[in-house]
């Protein structure tokens, strides 16, 4: 038994460190390449340059008139972003955006790791929450992208340890509570570190409970309400009416968006030992309920793959955190039960999963890729230099170095369906034939109001096909997550 399970703390070992590998390759790809490769990076940037040029970011100009920049996320994140990029002149629309989103990433392991030693005091076992973190396909798609998430995490993740330390010497953490405001203040949805604190305190201190919810939840409403007042209005126009919808957010999106969790092995195998490790009280209640609480937001808030990041930390923390227990226990059967588990299935997702993952982001990821060699040539056919070009891929403009006119139009189409936008001014511009080309992501003809990703340009459809014909299509056949492969080119009708 001693030799076996030598053998299997082996190849967890070597499966742990291929997934920080994959991840660590992915993060440097990323930080070399100068395109937008997830949707909304573009836009994400362009917010930031928006701000270092002076236009608030909540200022109603964003949505009444082109590029329409909508900052839809508390504002944390962009001035960070906004600093790195004064500060260090990176001369690139998205390297200061990946750099926070990869550090702040990679820093979360680090606290993952300190959280998991605290409980255990076995380095391992704080090497291989690290580890598990960057293990995640969602956390290396995502936390090295442009975008809130990774800060965000960050930032609660530092909240979190300090619970753990003050719960350690019998106290309620008031220190984390700056931690989780500031988490709040990078993305307004992510509270579920701060709630966990709340509802862990019910149980041994009830007062406590009250007056650490009082206080936190305070000062976040007191947040909220400041900002609206102080914007007029517009901090809720762009942080609940541009990011939640029913029209976006059906039951199907949202099981949709569910199953890609759901469906991994290694995510569920996880899941179910984090569970087991809260109900045999292996960790402590803090992280049973951050995990749960996680899940449960995630879903509620439209299940997108970013939303999982606190159950998935509380995932890293509680596994290794279990294997110690059974290891201090000298429960030998139970840890080459649970060693055995991690390596065949560790295995298979490093081999198999990850395989999108590696193929977008390390092989596909080069100069000369499809998406940057055919898309941007095929804007420039149809345009002049100094153009205007209407388009839903914001990432397609970027590298054709051609104006960028509709910055987000998802957010937009969020907007639209909510009743908080109008493209009146867009559809104007059809109307009177000034932009050289509207390049669309599927055929004029199959637009309308039910699909919500096009009810940005949806009541423009009638102008644009009164006044626009269509001139050339263009397919890639490279695969990218989020990614249309094909782009319709509409020009003005009496252009030869």
């Amino acid at each position: 038994m001693a030799v076996l399970i030598r053998l299997l703390r082996l190849a967890v070992a070597g499966v742990l460190a291929a997934a920080a590998g994959i991840f660590l390759a992915v993060a440097w790809r990323m930080l070399a390449y100068p395109h937008e490769v997830v949707i909304s990076e573009g836009a994400v940037g362009l917010g930031v340059r928006s701000i270092l040029e002076g236009v608030q970011p909540y200022d109603p100009v964003r949505w009444t008139r082109p590029p329409f920049v909508i900052v839809h996320y508390t504002p944390l994140y962009y001035w960070v972003t906004g600093l790195f990029q004064r500060v260090g002149d990176f001369g690139s629309l998205f390297l200061a955006g990946r750099l926070v989103s990869t550090v702040s990433t990679l820093a979360t392991a680090i606290l993952a790791g300190a959280m998991t030693y605290r409980l255990t005091r076995r380095l391992w076992a704080a090497l291989a929450a690290c580890c598990l973190w960057l293990s995640f396909l969602f956390v290396a798609f995502w936390g090295t992208s442009q975008r809130v998430d990774g800060l965000a995490i960050l930032l609660e993740a530092a909240g979190v340890l300090a619970v753990l330390r003050a719960r350690e010497r019998g106290r309620a953490g008031w220190g984390a509570l700056p931690w989780f405001w500031a988490a709040w203040a990078t993305k307004q949805v992510m509270v579920v570190g701060l709630l966990a604190a709340i509802v862990s305190l019910w149980s041994t201190d009830r007062k406590s409970c009250l007056r650490y919810g009082a206080i936190g939840l305070g000062v976040v409403l007191a947040l909220f309400g400041a900002a609206v007042a102080a914007t007029g209005g517009t901090f809720w126009t762009a942080t609940v009416l541009g990011t939640v919808s029913d029209r976006a957010d059906t039951p199907w999106v949202v099981f949709t968006n569910a199953e890609r969790f759901f469906s991994s092995p290694w995510n569920m195998l996880l899941l179910i030992l984090s569970v087991w490790a809260a109900g045999l009280r292996r960790v402590p209640s803090l992280l049973g309920w951050y995990l749960g609480l996680g899940m449960v937001a995630a879903i509620a808030t439209d299940a997108n793959l970013p939303r999982f990041f606190p159950p998935m930390l509380a995932m890293a923390v509680s596994v290794p955190a279990l294997l110690a227990a059974a290891k201090r226990e000298g429960d030998r059967p139970l840890e080459a039960a649970l060693l055995f588990a991690l390596a065949l299935v560790g295995a298979a997702h490093t081999v198999y999963e990850m395989r999108p993952l590696i193929r977008e982001r390390i092989l596909t990821l080069t100069p000369d890729n499809q998406r940057v060699t055919v898309f941007p040539a095929l804007t420039a056919r149809h345009s002049r230099p100094d153009g205007e070009v209407l388009a839903q891929d914001v990432g397609m403009l970027l590298s054709a170095k051609r104006k960028v006119l509709m910055a987000d139009p998802l957010v937009f189409s969020i907007l639209r369906g909510n009743g908080a936008w109008e493209p009146t001014a867009l559809q104007e511009g059809i109307e009177q034939e000034h932009y050289d080309a509207v390049i669309l992501n599927r055929p004029i003809e199959t637009i309308d109001d039910r699909e919500w990703t096009t009810l940005w340009i949806a009541p423009a459809r009638s102008a644009l096909e009164r006044h626009y014909r269509l001139a050339e299509t263009a397919t890639i056949s490279q695969q990218w997550t989020f990614l249309e492969p094909t782009r319709y080119v509409y020009v003005p009708r009496d252009r030869p």
